[in-house]
């Protein structure tokens, strides 16, 4: 392993690159981001090499999208044959056939009433796009004074301003408050920290009840929608909800005449070890959202996916004025599309199943950290999307004071030592490749034994 520290790098960093001076990286402050910088340059696999030339195991899948790992040259290989073809064509006017290709193949993929497709280019578009879609959809059925989104605290579903109203948030909210009207939020289904301090299964799975008494109490004639991710994966969340929480929810929804919305931009193609959360559920919702592992991350990519009900209010005659009055450049990329068009392939010959027994063995191994270090407080999620929780006192499930923060410090640590994750203040995120093998697996456990039994040497024994 390279131990080297790399911010022996940052004074001398913006020589070798001196556009970093000029550069925003999403959710960074740039002045620290230069003391201790981090730029790949070449990747492969289920790795990925920096500037200094350390090779690290991309425990996060980029941000879990790399679904089908780096240099997938099959991907690659599509790409480029599209873009001998066209490379864009027409929007306004025109689909293309690598569009209309995808399209079929994400009705064939996606739970059976999900038939027609609008593509973006990004998560935070596509959620931006159900929102309208929900919203004229009820116009358009007769319910012209539902236009209320429901969603959860904790959640994220964007950093568009509709989209970043819709999450739950404050911290990545205030600085952009006040927010469009019409967005109303509920706790969230935290089995580990019940918001109303129950205890699961005698609860009554109340997380979801509650929804029904929130869509009575804002008046059923005002709500448009429900929108929820199977799993919330925010800026220091990591909640995975009881199995009857979906059910019940659909249930609820369709008592009032609400729409569920699924946000599986993070959740869709494999991450949870079933093509979608809605499968793992076995819930179907009226719309999905989908990005990110679409492409694979090769291309941007978005899409969201419409039962058939629900596209049948956009249908009509031109004089009808019905269509869904939105748009955008580079939706649906036939390039973008024939990325997806592979990746999609892939996943359903093989990358699926491997996704799911590397995601059981993975799971394994974090228990078994947690079964040895008290620090650990828990394990959770599904497939090859899992969070480890670290805690000052696993029995009192309490977490680390802001000044000390044990999840940061071994994140850094594992960084230095060769792997990558999704650094929290409390929950470190393992999200790699569907392609992993068993070894990649291993060698993760590995450099995260090593690096929490490191970083335990140095740090207090609690808070």
């Amino acid at each position: 392993m390279d131990m080297h520290d790399a911010r022996q790098d940052g004074p001398a960093i913006t020589q070798t690159y001196p556009g970093l001076d000029h550069l925003m990286i999403e959710f960074n402050q740039m002045k620290a981001f230069l003391d201790d910088p981090l730029v790949i340059v070449e990747a492969d696999g289920v790795r990925v090499r920096d500037h200094r030339g350390q090779w690290y195991i991309d425990g996060l899948s980029a941000v879990a999208a790399v679904q089908l790992g780096h240099r997938n040259r099959p991907i690659i290989q599509a790409m480029t044959a599209q873009l001998e073809q066209v490379a864009l064509a027409l929007p306004l006017y025109a689909a293309t056939e690598p569009a209309i290709a995808l399209a079929e193949q994400l009705a064939k993929v996606t739970p059976e009433p999900l038939t027609h497709v609008k593509f973006t280019t990004g998560g935070s578009e596509a959620n931006e796009t159900a929102f309208k879609l929900a919203r004229q959809y009820q116009r358009q059925t007769g319910h012209a004074s539902k236009y209320k989104v429901i969603s959860r605290y904790a959640s994220y579903h964007g950093a568009t301003l509709g989209a970043l109203a819709a999450s739950g948030g404050a911290a990545r909210k205030l600085a952009f408050e006040p927010f469009p009207t019409g967005f109303v939020h509920v706790h969230p289904p935290d089995c580990y920290r019940c918001p109303f301090g129950l205890a699961y299964p005698d609860c009554g799975v109340r997380c979801a009840a509650i929804v029904d008494d929130v869509i009575r109490a804002e008046g059923p004639d005002s709500v448009a929608a429900f929108v929820a991710e199977p799993v919330i994966m925010s800026a220091d969340g990591f909640i995975v909800p009881p199995p009857e929480y979906f059910t019940m929810l659909r249930e609820i929804c369709d008592r009032h005449e609400v729409l569920l919305i699924f946000d599986e931009v993070i959740t869709g193609f494999g991450r949870l070890g079933e093509m979608f959360g809605a499968d793992l559920y076995d819930t179907c919702p009226d719309m999905m959202t989908v990005g990110k592992g679409i492409s694979s991350g090769y291309a941007p990519l978005a899409a969201v996916l419409l039962s058939a009900r629900v596209a049948q209010a956009f249908w009509g005659e031109a004089a009808d004025n019905v269509h869904f009055n939105a748009g955008h450049t580079y939706a649906g990329n036939p390039v973008a599309c024939a990325a997806g068009l592979e990746a999609v392939r892939q996943l359903t010959n093989g990358a699926l199943a491997n996704g799911q027994a590397q995601g059981a063995r993975l799971r394994a191994g974090l228990d078994a950290l947690a079964a040895r270090y008290e620090q650990i407080g828990r394990v959770d999620g599904h497939g090859l999307l899992l969070g480890v929780e670290f805690v000052s006192d696993r029995a009192a499930r309490t977490p680390w004071p802001a000044a000390q923060l044990l999840c940061r410090a071994v994140a850094q640590t594992a960084k230095r030592n060769g792997l990558i994750g999704r650094m929290g203040d409390h929950i470190f995120v393992l999200a790699p490749p569907l392609t992993s093998t068993a070894e990649d697996v291993d060698e993760m456990l590995e450099i995260l034994d090593a690096s929490i039994a490191e970083t335990l040497e140095t740090f207090p024994a609690s808070a």
